[in-house]
């Protein structure tokens, strides 16, 4: 199966060069000196009256108006939680993070990811300066430290994705043929360096493990480019999730309370073929694991959401058309998918058509589907900075959230309507 490929060079050349560090600073307010009166005025006594009056006592206290601040009104990211689920969005280790204006626009939610900074190009590169290990983790616990400070979630994205981190272009692709020790070993170390981030809420412990291709509804196992699968077989998904749980347990985290290990599927929120097959999958995965571990709901199940109203040319990103959305269907199909774990749409966007209210018609189905489904946990959408490079317009406008901010980062058309959508059901 053929998907978006970008050469590691292409991936570079766009990424360009970016600031990674994040000042963080309080504002502080100097105490000022009260100088009192320097000298005491002579009081002059008042006559002794010769009649006492009846006194009228003066009231106690001055009536004073009770003043009321004007209400602030409550962020996209509050109005989910209100709901009971995380709104965000997608970064880039390229963008220039330290632009207040940046910053303003990403306080609106509630949760954080960036799918470029798991990747193996960047956190397993041996080249020095702009992209290798100790400058992606340096960023990542950027990213730690301001989600927590500001009450946010942050996802770590894919622990393990089997074809796309192991390429020829990749600093991996030697794995494709190394030993079970060996790859046992890399796996372990690359797990245990992302568990070292101080705070984060989630992370993918396997990524497309059966992709379903949307143009011929053809579904297998992707085992091409997959270590893992070639030392377990279609038992991978469950070694990889022991290895973050044991390292969960290694860093005093609990599953299921202070992290959520997700399961992310890339055609599982359609009742086609390959999503059928997936989910009597996951159903005997989530058994075997709650029998070893005694974890009820072991995992959430994360759907990427892309969605396009044309055919899919070649090297664009995979997407369903629009026509497979309903409402009623789709909240019954993340109902089903519930039985399993909680749902998380981890990449959501929406492409090919310019019609305002068709965007909209969209966004109204998923993420209503999602709210009355009961099952919802987290919507992050996709690529908002995508859509703004040149180079590689047409793959990224493919895969990516158009018309929720400009590239000032104003917000636009579609952050008004998903304001208004989560503001009507809170």
């Amino acid at each position: 199966m053929k998907k978006n490929k970008i050469t590691r060079r292409d991936f570079l050349k766009v990424a360009g060069v970016a600031s990674a560090g994040l000042a963080l600073s309080a504002c502080g307010v100097d105490a000022t000196k009260l100088i009192g009166p320097t000298a005491t005025p002579t009081l002059t006594p008042f006559p002794t009256p010769t009649n006492t009056p009846s006194l009228t006592p003066f009231p106690t206290s001055i009536n004073t108006p009770t003043l009321t601040p004007t209400p602030k009104p409550p962020t996209m990211g509050e109005l989910a939680r209100k709901l009971g689920f995380d709104i965000g969005i997608a970064l880039r280790i390229v963008d220039d993070f330290n632009n207040p204006d940046y910053q303003n626009f990403i306080l609106n939610f509630s949760m954080l990811t960036d799918g470029w900074a798991s990747h193996t190009s960047l956190t397993d590169s041996k080249q020095s300066g702009w992209g290798n290990r100790k400058f992606t983790m340096d960023y990542w616990n950027m990213l730690s430290a301001f989600c927590k400070s500001h009450n946010m979630s942050l996802d770590l994205n894919h622990l393990y994705w089997g074809y796309w981190h192991f390429q020829k272009d990749s600093p991996l692709y030697y794995l494709n043929k190394a030993s079970k020790d060996e790859i046992e070993a890399w796996y372990h170390d690359r797990v245990k360096m992302f568990f070292e981030i101080p705070y984060f809420t989630s992370a993918n412990f396997v990524n497309e493990v059966i992709p379903t291709n949307p143009t011929n509804l053809d579904y297998g196992w992707g085992s091409s480019f997959n270590p893992l699968y070639n030392i377990y077989g279609k038992n991978y998904p469950y070694e990889s999730y022991m290895v973050a749980w044991n390292e969960a347990i290694k860093t005093g985290r609990e599953v299921g309370k202070d992290i959520h290990l997700i399961y992310n599927t890339t055609s599982s929120e359609t009742k086609n073929p390959g999503g059928v097959h997936e989910y009597s999958y996951l159903a005997g995965l989530r058994d075997k694991l709650n029998k070893e571990l005694g974890i009820e709901r072991p995992f959430d199940i994360g759907l990427q959401l892309h969605i396009g109203t044309a055919p899919i040319k070649d090297g664009e990103c995979w997407r369903w058309n629009s026509k497979y959305y309903e409402k009623t269907t789709l909240t019954d199909r993340f109902r089903k998918l519930g039985e399993i774990g909680d749902i998380r749409i981890t990449e959501f966007s929406i492409a090919d058509t310019q019609d305002t209210q068709e965007q909209k018609d969209i966004l109204h189905t998923v993420v209503e589907a999602l709210i009355e489904s009961g099952f919802g946990k987290s919507f992050i959408m996709w690529g908002t900075q995508e859509q703004f490079d040149t180079d590689l317009a047409r793959i990224n406008l493919s895969c990516s959230m158009r018309n929720l901010m400009d590239v000032s980062y104003k917000p636009m058309f579609m952050f008004d309507e998903l304001y208004k959508i989560l503001q009507s059901k809170s």
